[in-house]
């Protein structure tokens, strides 16, 4: 679990490579969405078909991702790194030639099998090859960067090309994109290698009694517990916040959307800023439940607060900067949870919480927007928080027994 101690310039390359990467996983998970309007009319099919496609996408990806963690401890992560941008970016690509909708259905599966791989091999990687005293702003710069391409995919796929020239065009563009970044990690392959089998402290291959352990090690537990419960509250917060807004207030989608815009970019400050706080101070924990407790705070009052949109906006930018401040604390803390050599199985475990919680939140948002309860919406995603506090805990207490207190 100690990090070697390469020079800085050599940290930075790793950690610039690896954030590159999550970037291209989080660009491909939401490339078809802003397309649906256009493939429901060239293929003729319902919202509900198309969002088939996703779940499909996220079942299979959360499904494999413990697997790929087996793999990423016997042959190391920079392999299956870029096995999973060369897997997403040509099924996106493919489904910028796809005939027909059911053509989009195994490619997705095949681009949930490469986005599995990101967390495990994306975490072990760092955790191997990043000094430890750099190593929450290196966990700030993956989150950071998976938060980026959220942000970019729907301004290179749609605006930038599909706009005029059609979301096939989108498609492939979005594919060669991966395909550039795979040859530049390939570059530089050397300087993030990490030995096959490097798993000696572990079982390379874990048995089903290796995985009884996991799952009654109630820290890690507790770390899919809350991993699923952010995963549930950040899609209410993409799909739903913006249509409660509209209904609460009146408010012209235009504004609304502004809203969503500040929380993912306080979210994407905040994970910066909680790089650093990991890094130079040691209460990783406390870090983790003020920024909970700060943005279930900033969430519940735009639920029980009549307010104008003008304040909501900077309300829904705090709430992300509070969230995205406990990223780099909390990786600490499941990585000072960890078994020694089982990084890429723990890692690879408890970050599938992000598939079921991606799956299963949209149903409790949507049945709330059903009923009318739109300002439910945001209380939901504030106790959805407030839960996570007790994971955190959870997790400080396992690693303080596993005997690598975080620092």
């Amino acid at each position: 679990m100690t990090a070697t101690t390469p020079a800085p310039r050599s940290d930075t390359l790793v950690i610039g490579l690896v954030g590159l990467a999550h970037l291209l996983s989080h660009f491909y998970q939401i490339a078809l969405a802003p397309l649906f309007p256009l493939l429901r009319a060239e293929f003729g099919v319902s919202y509900t078909a198309l969002g088939l496609i996703i779940s499909l996408f996220y079942g299979v990806s959360g499904m494999c991702q413990a697997f790929v963690g087996i793999l990423v401890d016997r042959y190391g992560g920079d392999r299956l790194m870029l096995f999973g941008i060369l897997t997403m970016s040509t099924s996106v690509m493919l489904m910028g030639l796809a005939p027909a909708y059911w053509v989009l259905l195994p490619l997705a599966a095949i681009s949930a099998l490469g986005n599995s791989v990101f967390h495990p091999a994306d975490l072990s990687i760092l955790s191997a090859k990043v000094s430890s005293d750099r190593l929450g702003r290196a966990f700030g710069i993956h989150g950071f960067g998976g938060t980026c391409g959220y942000f970019l995919s729907p301004i290179i796929v749609y605006y930038g090309v599909a706009s005029f020239a059609g979301w096939r065009a989108g498609l492939i563009t979005a594919g060669l994109i991966g395909w550039g970044a795979a040859l530049l990690i390939f570059r530089y392959r050397d300087v993030l290698r990490m030995p096959a089998g490097q798993a000696a402290g572990a079982e390379a291959v874990p048995s089903l009694a290796f995985y009884s352990r996991l799952v009654r090690n109630l820290p890690l537990m507790a770390a899919f517990v809350y991993f699923a419960l952010i995963a549930g509250a950040l899609a209410g917060v993409q799909n739903f916040s913006v249509t409660a807004l509209v209904e609460m207030y009146g408010a012209p989608l235009a504004l609304a959307t502004a809203g969503l815009t500040g929380y993912l970019g306080g979210n994407a400050a905040g994970i910066l800023l909680g790089g650093e706080l990991a890094d130079r101070f040691p209460r990783h924990a406390l870090i983790a439940t003020i920024g909970l407790i700060a943005g279930a705070a900033a969430m519940g009052t735009i639920a029980m607060v009549p307010l104008p949109m003008m304040a909501v906006i900077p309300l829904l930018a705090t709430g992300g900067f509070f969230l995205g401040m406990t990223g780099p604390s909390r990786d600490i803390l499941v990585r000072a949870a960890t078994p020694a050599g089982a990084t890429g199985k723990v890692f690879g475990f408890v970050y599938s919480g992000l598939d079921l919680g991606g799956a299963l939140g949209p149903l409790l948002f949507g049945w709330l927007m059903d009923g009318g309860n739109f300002r439910g919406v945001f209380i939901a995603i504030a106790a959805m928080y407030l839960c996570g506090i007790l994971s955190v805990l959870q997790l400080k207490r396992g690693a303080q027994v596993s005997g690598e207190a975080p620092r």
